[in-house]
């Protein structure tokens, strides 16, 4: 019972941190300076600045949470159910979920469903048409031990028939000792790629001279995947171009889809070489250019990005190998 209490304990502080956390954030109002100060991807930083939008939405739920009688996993539940409504609509959803801690997530998701019937009976192909439109995506997550979650948030309808199909082609295979996730798997990519037709995606690698010529085995790096083994790196290189990712910290943007910078303006005297010149994504360059944020690279490749809100985040050039002994 005392650990049981202890749990429960560090649980509701938790949820009051969460909320007190999310308060603040819609102040912020910038997804590029939460992402910098908090360490988190962009992606996250817009979601966090959603849930503290939503607090004005969900002022039930909220006070669940500030109490610390709601999580913010079930608080995000409601969040998402509920946001191709207008702002009336929520709140009277949200009002209908008073009981919302006493539920878990499948529960309240439920629930919820039930409330958004309720309040808007007739507005369903509207909410369908606006969430298409609005989290229609295909994404993709790199997993530990080669791993990779690619996951497409689509209509109901093909994504059934998708799935029905991979099972229908899964259960032609024969036992040969693929487990049955296995074989969903290789239908799935032959489906996907069009099996026996030529694959034309491409995919970039940054690897060493010396990795390259096979004198060390130190990994190469794929933007977006992470650290691969000499052995793929050097198969890949083989095939592309070698790249690196846009210089802005926490930025993942691959150099070939970035735009070349003057750290130093041209028209200030900066050269064109390459103690000056690096890759900026689009978005970023674009943020210098209008000196919403600034970017400086020192000679020896130290780079600055200053926010908004005059904050300095510093990063080195990573090297490819490790360094030489001495």
């Amino acid at each position: 019972m005392e650990i049981a209490r202890a749990i429960l304990a560090a649980e509701a502080v938790k949820r009051s941190a969460d909320h007190q956390q999310l308060r603040p954030i819609a102040e912020l109002d910038d997804p590029r300076e939460l992402a910098l100060l908090s360490r988190i991807p962009p992606g996250m930083a817009r979601l966090k600045l959603e849930q503290s939008a939503a607090l004005a939405r969900l002022p039930v739920l909220g006070e669940l949470m500030r109490a610390g009688l709601l999580d913010l996993d079930r608080f995000e539940v409601v969040r998402k159910w509920t946001q191709n409504l207008d702002t009336t609509q929520a709140q009277t959803v949200g009002a209908g979920l008073a009981g919302a801690a006493e539920l878990n997530s499948k529960e309240l998701r439920a629930e919820t469903d039930r409330l958004i019937c309720l309040v808007d009976p007739s507005g369903a192909e509207r909410r369908h048409v606006r969430a298409i439109e609005r989290s229609s995506a295909v994404s993709y997550q790199s997993m530990p031990d080669g791993m990779a979650l690619l996951t497409a948030h689509l209509d109901v309808v093909p994504a059934r028939a998708i799935f029905d199909q991979v099972d229908a082609d899964a259960e032609t295979l024969a036992e040969d000792g693929r487990t049955w996730g296995e074989k969903q798997v290789d239908v799935f990519v032959d489906r996907a790629l069009g099996k026996g037709r030529p694959v034309t995606v491409r995919t970039d690698v940054t690897v060493s001279a010396k990795t390259l010529l096979g004198l060390t085995e130190e990994p190469g790096y794929i933007p977006g995947v992470g650290p691969v083994d000499a052995a793929t790196a050097r198969e890949i290189a083989a095939q592309g171009e070698w790249d690196r990712v846009c210089q802005v910290p926490g930025c993942t943007r691959p150099a070939m889809q970035c735009e070349i910078d003057h750290a130093r303006g041209f028209a200030s005297g900066g050269g064109t070489d390459a103690c000056n010149l690096g890759p900026l994504c689009r978005m970023h360059h674009y943020l210098k250019t209008i000196g919403l944020y600034r970017f400086t690279r020192e000679m020896d490749g130290v780079r600055h990005w200053t926010t908004p809100l005059g904050f300095v985040y510093t990063t080195r050039p990573r090297p490819i190998t490790e360094p030489e002994p001495p």
